[in-house]
């Protein structure tokens, strides 16, 4: 089709949208305008912004800007303090862990990729503590102001000291691309509350220097949002037109609407599928369309910055089918999707081919809300017949026709992972529901698919309405049962499961017909005006509370022995979708969680010289006595090990320590009143030498053969009937079940306890027992300071 005269359409994803992923949504409405003729361009600003906070003159602002802000109290001030102790490691390494992050060789290595994760997390906590109440990470990110209210979502809009969008847009938004006159219509695709505040952060922008330009909003979460909506919403200062639905052709009209009204006059929105506008305060609407996805066009993502994806591939979206024809009683999707409807299977393999030619990448991710067996067979026929080398993920639902026949062909194909909606195991949560799957079936369908080598993902609801804890406990037990006889029975390392707590959606059947859940429906705090989730309460089964409770315990659970771990301080502890599912394209075995180093540890020799390693950080902690009971603390970090170290006592000057021997040091810390949770200098001087926060020049010439010890300064937490033990140099979290709970209660009290060597290993590996010598504890030195035996 000939280029089309009219104004120049810039399409924008906001963050914060997937770090190690394109989204579908803006190069395709870029490849659908192009088609039809219009000039258009992408940018995605969720990346952009990313990538550039991720840099070390971002970082390095960053941390100056820690150093003066106040905070606002003490999680906050930790926070802070956190950020400034691992700003020179965050700074110095984060280049180089973004490039180890997109190497398909890292996935090879374990240590190098858990390097560049914590890298990323040190510099992920950097940005956190610069701003207050931040918690800023790749999945979501919270600040000092709710997206759940419109009065904070505009006052975010023009706070860059408490907003981190608004910080980074005024230093790194591409200004150029929106001032050029050319531009007449910019749209802003909004799939996800997480890019509702930096979303309308970037339309007050716009706005301020562009008022001329046509703003058009999109989206599944704008769809949602704004059909609750009867009158003008504030939103409209910066919104001329929103699209509900599906934007393919309707994009098209807006441009074409505007060069018609220009030269005829009238509201052109009125022929607009799906449009909603203020018209004097009360919201026009028009019918949504479905499009005819069968000639949809070829996605655009060639225009992105493909780059600055934090995963190897990169791995694109591409789709065979839309919405989804079940109607699951907690999902919204068919509410904002309109009529399910299936691509022809050679078309979506065509368009494979066509993106793999362009940008070079064997590795597709299909984003349909669910793959149907009839797309599942056409896709893997035509890819088998057309291609080889292609690996690609989706999802889909359990069924009778997923046979082994049907799961050799997916595997045959290039499939590498497919994820299932199991949400319970119980076949009476299912029906609850609604669900239309069988737990028979799924037994079948999970047996076929692990026998033809392909991995799975579970999807698990917790605490869905009416679900008792005992249904709860057989839904964990069930997929972590799957998880094993994927590896033991068939060798696939790469299943995996996760569960969430039920959330209540006000466009899910449990949302708009509460009273055949039995559930109540509490309404939201009246600031909290742009909440699509409710609180509720239940006839029976497990409360919200217990639903949250119960998801909180299961994370993160590995196996059926009585430990199981997890990184209590890593934002980025869990494994990412597209890193597990380009693990099993490579072949490459998943990562162990990074083991605890246990250092060689007898205690060195008495005159030893101890030196503060040059890679340890320091900062005070200016806690009052009054709210935490323990006053002014001292912070060290270690990230090579990464180790941290909160010491009570008074202001130090660590460097004091470069020289000191070893015999000396527990005076010192004593004279200083520094002690590690109360547990005395000698146990502290242990500690800041066995985790290498100070090196000694020599150790004894003879190891002294010792025996377990429990960690020094262990947390525990009981709660709910389940021990929790915290390890607070490390930051990894343990939880005790069964007979671990007595085998930590005897090793804590300084007694050896026989239990399961595998649960003992787990307990030194992960930094809850280490081998101490039996003369560990420094010997009561003659302390000389400045001449003066003390």
């Amino acid at each position: 089709m000939g280029k089309k005269m009219g104004k120049k359409t810039v399409l924008v994803n906001p963050p914060l949208w997937n770090a190690y992923a394109p989204h579908l949504a803006v190069p395709l409405l870029l490849g659908d305008l192009r088609a039809r003729g219009y000039e258009a361009v992408a940018y995605d600003l969720s990346i952009e912004c990313i990538d550039w906070m991720l840099s070390k003159a971002a970082l390095a602002e960053l941390r100056d800007t820690a150093h003066r802000r106040r905070a606002v109290g003490l999680r906050d001030e930790w926070a802070r303090q956190r950020a400034l102790l691992v700003a020179p490691a965050a700074i110095a390494g984060v280049e180089e862990a973004k490039a180890r992050l997109k190497s398909l060789a890292t996935l090879r290595e374990p240590e190098v990729f858990h390097s560049a994760r914590r890298t990323l997390r040190d510099a992920l906590w950097l940005i956190s503590g610069a701003f207050p109440d931040c918690e800023f990470d790749l999945v979501s990110n919270t600040s000092a102001y709710s997206a759940e209210s419109t009065a904070q979502v505009l006052a975010a809009t023009d706070d860059p000291d408490g907003n981190p969008y608004c910080w980074a847009f005024d230093r790194m938004l591409d200004r150029d691309l929106f001032l050029d006159p050319s531009v007449g219509v910019v749209g802003v695709s909004m799939s996800a509350d997480t890019q509702l505040i930096a979303g309308v952060t970037f339309l007050r922008m716009l706005r301020d220097s562009r008022p001329d330009v046509h703003v058009v909003l999109g989206g599944n979460y704008a769809t949602r949002l704004v059909d609750r909506w009867q009158r003008r919403h504030p939103l409209f200062d910066y919104v001329d037109t929103v699209v509900t639905g599906e934007g393919e052709g309707a994009l098209a009209a807006v441009v074409d609407g505007l060069d018609e009204s220009s030269s005829q006059g009238g509201d052109f929105r009125e022929k607009i599928p799906g449009a909603v506008w203020d018209d004097q305060g009360i919201l026009r609407r028009t019918p949504r369309q479905s499009v005819d996805i069968s000639v949809a066009a070829i996605p655009a993502y060639a225009e992105l910055p493909l780059g600055k994806y934090l995963a190897p591939g990169p791995v694109l979206p591409v789709f065979a089918s839309r919405s989804c024809p079940w109607d699951c009683a907690f999902c919204s999707i068919p509410f904002a999707s309109n009529s399910f409807r299936q691509r022809p299977p050679a078309a979506v393999v065509d368009e494979i081919h066509h993106l793999r030619a362009e940008v070079g990448s064997p590795f597709f991710m299909f984003v349909d809300e669910i793959m149907s067996l009839r797309t599942l067979r056409g896709v893997a026929e035509a890819l088998v017949r057309t291609t080889a080398g292609i690996h690609w993920y989706g999802e889909t639902r359990f069924a009778r026709g997923l046979d082994e026949d049907l799961a050799e062909l997916l595997h045959a194909s290039g499939c590498r992972r497919m994820n299932f909606g199991l949400e319970s195991a119980s076949q009476r949560v299912l029906d609850l529901m609604r669900k239309g799957t069988r737990i028979d079936d799924a037994c079948t369908n999970i047996e076929a698919m692990l026998k033809a080598g392909v991995p799975l993902h579970l999807f698990v609801i917790h605490g869905f309405p009416g679900e008792t804890e005992e249904e709860a406990a057989q839904t964990v037990a069930f997929a972590e049962a799957v998880r094993r006889l994927s590896v033991e029975t068939y060798g696939v390392p790469h299943t995996t499961w996760g569960g969430s707590p039920f959330v209540l959606d006000v466009h899910s059947p449990v949302g708009t017909q509460p009273a055949a859940f039995d559930v109540r429906i509490e309404s939201p705090a009246p600031e909290d005006d742009l909440s699509l989730w409710r609180n509720y309460t239940v006839g029976s089964g497990m409360s919200q509370q217990d639903g949250l409770r119960v998801a909180e315990t299961a994370a993160g659970s590995v196996g059926d022995t009585n430990v199981w771990f997890r990184a209590a301080r890593d934002p980025l502890a869990r494994e990412i979708e597209e890193f597990t599912f380009l693990r099993a394209g490579v072949g490459a075995a998943l990562p162990e969680p990074p083991p605890v180093p246990l250092f060689d540890w007898p205690p060195p020799a008495p005159e030893a010289r101890l030196t503060l390693d040059p890679d340890v950080t320091y900062t005070r902690v200016p806690w009052p006595a009054t709210e935490t009971g323990t006053g002014p603390a001292n912070a060290l970090y270690h990230p090579r090990h990464d180790r941290f170290l909160q010491l009570n006592g008074r202001d130090t000057d660590w460097r004091e320590l470069d020289g000191i021997m070893w015999r000396e040091l527990e005076t010192w810390l004593a004279e200083h009143e520094c002690h590690y949770l109360g547990v005395g200098p000698a146990a502290t001087a242990t500690l800041l030498v066995r985790h290498r926060f100070l090196v000694p020049s020599r150790r004894q010439a003879e190891k002294v053969p010792g025996r377990l010890r429990a960690e020094i300064g262990i947390t525990v937490d009981s709660r709910d009937g389940i021990h929790f033990l915290i390890n607070p140099v490390t930051g990894v979290t343990v939880r005790l079940r069964g007979a671990a709970v007595e085998t930590w209660h005897r090793w804590s009290s300084g007694q050896e306890a026989a239990a399961d060597p595998d649960v003992i290993a787990a307990l030194v590996r992960f930094g809850f027992l280490y081998r101490s010598p039996a003369a560990a504890r420094p010997s009561r030195p003659v302390y000389v300071r400045q001449g003066q035996a003390v």
